[in-house]
């Protein structure tokens, strides 16, 4: 039986070894915190440790993966990064956010496929997850999947019908397949949203132009304009629909605009000179 003493001597050296072994810090805790601070480096060399623990339970195991992944996946290390997220995944499948950054990273390298792959798993486990569809759409859209991308936009815009991009991706999608009423409507939708949305802007000028809405492709390019005055494509393409619509002196002033800064603009230099030839007619 001990002494009150030898009792007191025993908690304190138990205080002490609780005290010591609190105060080591874990690989694990050690490369999360090299994560946050930005060393992307040593959380990579912290973490390759962990992944040596041979004691460590699945779980437990899968996080470190990922957050190798991650870590690598920020040093540029994308195909190394890929690696330690499919091994997360084998070892625990559950994990959505594996999932998506391995998709992220697998589009860096062009493994569209694989990226596909890796958000449809992903939305098995979130399937409302908009950010996710319209990803895998784009990733269709890549693919040359229009009928799968379009199905993923529509989706995306079901789920958030208030985000113009997605009206942007949808659009893209229907004029692929040949809808142009569709995808003007899609931009038309997006630009009610958001009126300087200049992907929206851009796309209806150019199916303006290419319908023969000369009118309206005038209207939107001085909209870019405004936004963009000294942008060459822009001058270019309203001086495009201004000769189209018969407005020849106009066309012509847009085309030396481009000229005066760039002569060697793909195709300003021919639209000039048809519209010098037909302002001399008398036109315009």
């Amino acid at each position: 039986m001990m002494t009150g003493k030898t009792a007191y001597i025993a908690y304190a050296i138990m205080l002490l070894f609780i005290i010591a072994v609190a105060g080591c810090s874990s690989p694990f805790k050690d490369a999360d915190a090299a994560f946050r601070r930005g060393d992307y480096r040593k959380a990579a060399e912290l973490y390759s440790k962990v992944v040596q623990n041979k004691k460590l339970d699945a779980s437990d195991m899968a996080m470190a993966h990922y957050n190798l992944g991650r870590s690598l996946d920020r040093l540029g290390r994308t195909t190394d990064a890929v690696e330690e997220y499919r091994r997360s995944i084998d070892l625990e499948p559950d994990r959505p956010e594996a999932y998506m950054d391995m998709a992220v990273a697998l589009d860096k390298i062009g493994l569209l496929e694989q990226e596909a792959d890796a958000l449809n798993n992903f939305l098995i486990l979130r399937p409302d997850d908009v950010r996710a569809e319209s990803m895998l759409g784009e990733c269709y859209a890549k693919l040359g999947q229009f009928v799968n991308a379009k199905n993923m936009f529509e989706k995306a815009v079901r789920q958030n019908p208030r985000d113009p991009k997605n009206y942007v991706n949808l659009g893209l999608a229907d004029d692929k397949l040949g809808d142009t009423q569709g995808a003007i409507l899609c931009w038309e939708t997006a630009v009610k949203l958001k009126p300087d949305d200049e992907d929206a802007l851009q796309y209806l000028g150019f199916v303006y132009n290419r319908t023969g809405r000369s009118q309206d492709a005038v209207r939107v390019y001085l909209k870019l304009l405004e936004m963009k005055p000294n942008e060459l494509k822009y001058h270019n393409s309203l001086g495009v629909a201004y000769y189209n619509s018969g407005q020849y002196k106009l066309a012509m002033k847009e085309f030396a605009k481009v000229l005066t800064i760039d002569k060697h603009y793909p195709g300003a230099d021919i639209a000039e000179k048809l519209s010098k030839k037909f302002a001399a007619r008398g036109h315009g």
